[in-house]
């Protein structure tokens, strides 16, 4: 029968007794979602890659109607810092519903299924305008707005490195949240398949590491954001609205191109400072795909 009741801050819509959910191990079923869900087409390599990720494998959840999967959620192992405990948390990642499924309530009910499956304290996301919606009603809650700032950058072009001679040096600056790395996750994180990361470095461990997207140099992750001053060319870089980085670049002409909510599900009722000086989650962060 059809769900017509309220279930906690969503309805119900679809058959509540021809779905169940569950893991989804098998590769060639995730991949079919990504091209019917998200009209993607990707190689087995990418989940390989997914796979190897140095804290932990990617867990794929999915809603099956009839042993066929109608849905996917996808939750990456990370370590995130908060106050200075570092946690195993998750990166919300790929969360989408076959489109006969979409507006029933079914995304909401897939993604309360995996967060209380995989018990992650703390999961990360940036979720696109058409899903905030949902993933609010089960809880999330949003800590600032993260924009994609766009300028014209004019410094003599300097060398750059592909990720075989990649570097790693933490930030100095101190934060209260950001994802905490090491060397491997950096090695693991800019081996994508079929994608070409570079890392331009300064003296006193200062790194930018970037990518070519549609002409541009697009911001990875940086452990000094003035690092962009010293590139060539047009620039784009997340960062969060009203933080000092964000108006730093905007009165030098940088400006907002997009922007995206930054949500946090809090599983362990760790207090979280919303203060967006005092978080750090770059592109690489959550770029993953």
């Amino acid at each position: 029968m059809l769900g017509e009741l309220y279930m906690s801050s969503y309805p119900i819509l679809y058959n509540i007794n021809e779905i169940k959910f569950g893991k989804i191990t098998n590769n060639r079923e995730i991949l079919d979602l990504f091209n019917i869900v998200f009209n993607k087409t990707f190689d087995e390599d990418i989940l390989e890659w997914f796979a190897a990720c140095p804290t932990g494998k990617n867990i794929w959840y999915g809603a099956f109607e009839k042993d066929e999967p109608v849905g996917l959620y996808g939750l990456l192992p990370i370590k995130i810092s908060i106050d200075d405990i570092v946690y195993l948390g998750a990166l919300c990642n790929n969360v989408g519903i076959i489109p006969a499924f979409q507006g029933k309530g079914l995304f909401q009910s897939l993604g309360k299924y995996a967060l209380n499956d995989s018990n992650f304290p703390i999961v990360l996301g940036v979720p696109n305008l058409k899903s905030i919606k949902g993933h609010k009603r089960i809880g999330w809650k949003s800590y600032g707005l993260l924009e994609l700032l766009s300028g014209s950058v004019n410094a003599k072009k300097i060398e750059s490195v592909e990720y075989e001679r990649f570097q790693y040096f933490g930030s100095s600056e101190r934060k209260n949240l950001f994802v905490v790395k090491d060397f491997d996750f950096i090695k693991w994180r800019y081996s994508k398949p079929n994608t070409v990361y570079k890392q331009t470095s300064l003296k006193n461990n200062r790194y930018v590491i970037w990518k070519e997207y549609i002409g541009k140099i697009q911001i990875l992750e940086t452990n000094d954001f003035e690092m962009i001053f010293e590139l060539a060319g047009t620039v784009d870089i997340w960062q969060f609205g009203g933080s000092f980085e964000s108006e730093a670049l905007k009165k030098r002409g940088f400006t907002s191109v997009m922007s995206n909510e930054f949500i946090v599900y809090n599983n362990n009722n760790v207090l979280i400072d919303n203060s967006v000086d005092l978080i750090e989650f770059q592109l690489g962060d959550n770029d993953v795909f």
